[in-house]
């Protein structure tokens, strides 16, 4: 901002003060100028000159001639630094407005003398800048707002108002480039183009103007996203936002949450949605995060359940699971109603005892993978329920429509080293674990293992011929064993967050063997980075569960046991560790059952956090 000088004056005062003022005897004013000689007042009537006001507008006399001074022929215009010449005066004297030009004058019209006139009142030459609106006569100006003329104001430096198309953005205009074209950044009524505003704008490919995201034009100005994807979600972002109806779930609504699985607690929930938003709390204690549970979430209602998964629309999908023991219902998926919150039944899957592994919804081709313990396939089930395809691990086997494998279902766990567990949709590839080994049955020669398959087409039926090993676990803790992996995360930077989950067989969970490793792609492999994020006071306490949040400086958050261990609390649930990495003296703590003076060892699950509107894509490995 430039800022405008004091009046000048600052030169005259000494004069002033140390002269004096040539009055007459009798001490008072003589009148009107007469030859053209100004007479001053009596030198007691004669105030100090102040900031320069040496003027008639500052109400002290005129300046006596040959005193020093400001240029009496020059006034300062709104601009600094711009000045305008006009007459020899330098304001009204005691004959302004007689018609005749004084020495202390730039002009005199006489009785035509007015503050919208070519002379104003003042007897100075009304110009652009001096806040009084020349427009009679031969007065062009507008506007005149003073100092305040100028570009981005409401008058300009040419006292004309600022208006939308002038080029010069000014008051309640976003934006103003003169130009009346709505193809670029700045549209007629100088608003500032944005996707959704109905017209097509630099860089967007499309817009249509509406809220609606599934449609031929994605909200983010999108053309052609296949099925239901978000940019997010094409390369694994965790689905939708559950906007549930019920009053207790508004303070919920649009926030950062974690949706989590569990085995049944004391209170009887199994599945939980919790509230992650805002500052972190002090770390390394309980943190009692606020939490929302609709009535129907009750294992007696959803049953035994640890894999989980959410759609683009918000709904959410459990699998049974006998991680936590025996299940006695294992083989119908159940769903979420994003709206209601109430359970039904998705999908049945050939399976009479040992239930599935995890699961993982697909925008691309809107379906959903199924990891499945007793025959080792993955299948392919669409938004009906109907199975699309399956495909087996061991053989590289590909059906359509269900396998009818002879035998099958016979409730006996497919043997360890072609069973599935995790499964993730990415970047066009199918990503999935193989569980062949665990803390009650070491390999001697073989790992767990992550592998991924491409697909055919936006079918999402995948192609064997595809499918390849992408790394082996390193062995847990410098033992010479690891633990399953029961989920996979694709995070916002390009690398894989991948989870353990202790086990001791097939249906014999157990607990602090196990740990969250981190890989980068980088030049076509995937690269282990270490345990970038320890869960627990308890070392490898990890629980089979993770992913991250989209923002900046965000957290991975991973379900865990022990994660306060009697210091001073008792706390089993879920951990926020900051995306640079670190453990339980940075990270976020939180009880999933609120009770932290009991311990609740192998109880934890999964966990997804739902993404509310969109975030910029996760990028496709380089």
């Amino acid at each position: 901002m430039v800022g405008l000088l004091g009046g000048c004056g600052s030169d005259t005062s000494s004069t002033e003060s140390s002269a004096g003022a040539t009055t007459t005897s009798s001490g008072a004013s003589t009148g009107n100028a007469t030859n053209g000689q100004a007479t001053t007042t009596a030198a007691s009537e004669v105030d100090p000159t102040t900031g320069g006001g040496n003027s008639a507008s500052d109400g002290s006399s005129s300046t006596a001639p040959g005193t020093t001074g400001p240029d009496p022929g020059t006034t300062t215009t709104g601009e600094p630094g711009t000045t305008t010449t006009g007459g020899t005066g330098t304001g009204p004297g005691p004959g302004c407005g007689n018609g005749v030009l004084d020495a202390d004058e730039q002009c005199d019209d006489g009785a035509a003398n007015a503050d919208n006139a070519a002379c104003t009142t003042s007897c100075l030459s009304n110009v652009c800048g001096d806040g009084k609106l020349f427009d009679t006569g031969e007065g062009a100006e507008e506007c005149d707002d003073g100092a305040a003329n100028g570009p981005g104001k409401a008058c300009n430096a040419e006292c004309k108002p600022n208006i939308c198309g002038d080029g010069d953005p000014g008051p309640g205009e976003e934006c103003d480039d003169g130009n009346a074209i709505d193809s670029d950044a700045c549209l007629t009524g100088c608003k500032a183009a944005f996707c959704g505003d109905g017209i097509l704008g630099p860089g967007e490919a499309c817009d249509d103007g509406n809220p609606v995201d599934d449609d031929d034009c994605t909200n983010t100005c999108v053309i052609g996203l296949p099925g239901s994807c978000r940019p997010s979600e094409i390369f694994g972002a965790s689905g939708g936002f559950p906007a549930f109806t019920d009053p207790a779930y508004k303070n919920f609504l649009d926030k950062k949450i974690a949706v989590m699985t569990s085995n049944s607690q004391q209170d009887g929930w199994v599945l939980h949605v919790i509230d992650i938003s805002g500052a972190p709390p002090p770390p390394n204690l309980n943190y009692n995060a606020p939490k929302y549970h609709n009535p129907a979430w009750q294992q007696a209602t959803i049953g035994k359940v640890f894999g989980l998964t959410l759609d683009s629309a918000g709904n959410i999908y459990v699998a049974p699971t006998t991680v936590y023991g025996g299940n006695a219902s294992p083989a119908t998926i159940k769903k979420i109603d994003s709206k209601t919150g109430l359970v039904s039944n998705f999908a049945t899957l050939p399976n009479n005892g040992p239930a599935f592994g995890n699961l993982n919804y697909d925008c691309v081709s809107e379906t959903i993978y199924v990891s499945n313990h007793e025959d080792g396939r993955i299948y392919q089930v669409d938004m009906g329920g109907q199975i699309v395809s399956t495909y087996r691990h061991s053989d590289k086997n590909v059906t359509m429509g269900a396998a009818k494998d002879v035998g099958e279902p016979n409730g006996v766990f497919i043997p360890l080293g072609q069973r599935v567990w995790a499964v993730q949709s990415h970047a066009g590839r199918l990503y999935y674990s193989v569980w062949t080994e665990d803390t009650g049955r070491k390999h001697a020669v073989d790992s767990n293992s992550i592998w991924s398959v491409g697909y055919k087409d936006e079918s999402g039926v995948v192609d064997p011929a595809t499918a390849k090993l992408e790394f082996l676990l390193p062995a847990y803790n410098n033992q010479n064993y690891s633990n399953p992996v029961s989920d996979i995360s694709f995070a916002a930077t390009g690398w894989m967050l991948i989870s353990q989950r202790s086990m001791n067989g097939d249906i014999q969970t157990t607990a602090h063997q196990s740990t969250t490793y981190e890989y980068q792609y980088m030049n076509g492999v995937w690269v282990l980075k270490g345990t970038t994020y320890l869960v627990g006071e308890l070392v490898g306490s990890a629980a089979g569960g993770v992913d991250h949040d989209f923002e900046e400086k965000g957290y991975v958050w991973m379900t865990g046991d022990a994660l306060d261990f009697y210091t001073p609390n008792v706390v089993y649930g879920l951990q926020g560790t900051p995306h640079g990495g670190g453990d339980i003296t940075n990270s976020t703590l939180i009880d999933l059952d609120g009770e932290i003076t009991q311990q609740d060892k192998t109880a934890m699950g999964d966990v997804e956090l739902p993404i509310p509107g969109d975030v910029p894509p996760v990028p496709e490995p380089q």
